[in-house]
């Protein structure tokens, strides 16, 4: 059985105490290493042979969203997994633009941290119920539906459909033989072109006009 290599990623030497002896009952997970620290990773980053990240938000130093940042500049089609307290969809958003993979709130059970681990591990999405209620609830609330149909490119439709079909960027990027600057690129303007503030808002009218 090939196993799923972690890094775990918290200033809290407590949860991570608490995370290894969760994740050590798993068969098909290995931790590779812990870090109190985000810069400490960024400094061995490198030189380690991962599968996948879990890491805090709020941290002293580095916080989440710049060491999510930081990881994908060095090597985009790492995974990330946010693992917090907090549900709030300013933190959600910012993670997102990071290019996290996962949001799993620090209150999941065994079962649900295995099952985020396993989807994003094989290049899907997960976020924990709570995460997904508060995106959808920000998507109601903020996003205006356009009056009129609005035409998408040939290459935003191939971006959209790949996008509901949870890829991130950088796989977006590998499918499409283009770079994940430009799949980014082409995410913005379609959101600024049809006045969403969310992905999911976007998706979603897409789907209800048949556009994908």
């Amino acid at each position: 059985m090939n196993k799923i290599r972690i890094v775990l990623v918290d200033d809290h030497q407590m949860l991570i105490d608490g995370l290894k002896a969760i994740l050590s009952t798993f068969e098909n997970i290995e931790i590779v290493k812990t870090y109190t620290n985000g810069n400490q990773l960024l400094n061995e980053f490198e030189s380690l042979k991962i599968d996948l990240i879990l890491t805090d938000i709020s941290m002293p130093q580095i916080d989440g969203y710049e060491l999510t940042k930081q990881i994908k500049k060095i090597k985009a089609d790492t995974k990330v997994i946010a693992v917090s307290m907090s549900g709030d969809i300013a933190n959600i958003n910012r993670m997102l633009d990071a290019g996290i993979s996962g949001y799993v709130l620090k209150n999941a059970g065994n079962a649900e941290l295995l099952e985020a681990i396993e989807k994003v591990a094989s290049g899907k999405m997960h976020f924990s119920d709570d995460v997904t209620e508060e995106m959808v609830k920000s998507s109601k609330e903020k996003d205006k539906k356009p009056s009129e149909k609005i035409s998408l490119s040939e290459r935003e439709i191939e971006i959209l459909k790949l996008i509901a079909q949870e890829h991130n960027n950088a796989q977006i990027g590998d499918i499409l033989f283009i770079s994940e600057r430009t799949v980014e690129t082409h995410r913005k303007n379609m959101m600024r072109k049809m006045n969403f503030k969310t992905m999911i808002g976007l998706v979603k009218y897409a789907m209800d006009n048949k556009l994908i």
